[in-house]
């Protein structure tokens, strides 16, 4: 089904906007590929990218903490979310969710790992949660597995799919996850909404979407270094970023041009943070 997919994506590539937005993403992520910092030091950025993408991913779902407190746990060894609070747990297991993506990203300049789409989102989707299934707050069988009845929690009063239009759209996810011969930056921006409107598990669905739309970006290399952090700025304008997504949802051309373009900022504005990030690396601070 990836193949079939492909012409699809390249359609989107070329909608309204989204040209024009793609290449000053690209541009944007190649100043950053070359960074003096990444030329030895792109683990430790790999390594930061993930706590700010962690704590800014989950504070879109209410669940805030200070990248420093973070950094601190990670330090310590202390980042079992089954042993923390609520908000602090959901933090911790967004964070795992980001070094999991982040072990296939390959090396920077290297070979990601092979990664089949289905088996990615499942594992995601077990480091988001499972601290909820030691609570007894979820159980077990919603776990790593779409749901196939009943709605989301997170879906906010909205009207999200079930029954043959959910699987058909959870099978939408995991070939375009699989389409690696597509346009990276549209792949990413299909997958993000697409699992954050069509809420395809009970749960989690908002932090599996960034961090699926982070590994895309990565592996199809539109951000090779792993560093650059659209996140932040989603959780610095929450609101525009839910509007883009709820264009998105319209499904007209418009909509997902819309959105495809707010994607495409974010990666812009992701590298120049990613880049403050790895000046920080380099004198040896957090940015």
């Amino acid at each position: 089904m990836s193949s079939d997919v492909v012409p699809a994506l390249e359609r989107l590539a070329l909608l309204d906007g989204v040209p024009e937005a793609a290449a000053r993403a690209r541009e944007a992520a190649a100043d950053l590929r070359w960074h003096e910092a990444l030329r030895r030091r792109w683990r430790e950025a790999r390594a930061e990218a993930a706590v700010r993408s962690a704590v800014a991913g989950a504070s879109l779902d209410g669940a805030r903490a200070p990248a420093s407190w973070l950094r601190g746990r990670v330090a310590a060894g202390d980042v079992d979310p089954a042993a923390a609070r609520a908000e602090e747990a959901a933090v911790l297991a967004a964070w795992r969710a980001q070094v999991h993506a982040g072990a296939l990203f390959g090396d920077l300049g290297g070979r990601a790992p092979r990664a089949p789409g289905a088996e990615v989102m499942a594992g995601l989707h077990r480091d988001l949660t499972a601290h909820l299934v030691a609570a007894g707050a979820l159980q077990a069988g919603d776990v790593g597995r779409p749901r196939t009845t009943g709605r989301a929690r997170d879906a906010a009063g909205a009207d999200e799919p079930v029954g043959a239009e959910l699987e058909a759209r959870t099978a939408l996810v995991v070939a375009v996850l699989d389409a690696e011969r597509a346009p990276g930056l549209v792949r990413a921006g299909v997958v993000h909404a697409e699992v954050a409107t069509a809420r395809p598990f009970v749960t989690a669905n908002g932090q599996l979407a960034r961090v699926l739309a982070r590994l895309v970006l990565v592996r199809s290399g539109v951000d090779p270094t792993g560093v650059a952090l659209p996140d932040e700025m989603h959780a610095g304008d929450p609101l525009a970023y839910r509007r883009a997504l709820a264009a998105y949802a319209t499904g007209t051309p418009d909509g997902v041009a819309t959105w495809l373009v707010h994607q495409a900022e974010a990666v812009t504005a992701g590298a120049r943070a990613g880049a403050g990030l790895a000046t920080g690396v380099l004198a040896g601070r957090p940015a």
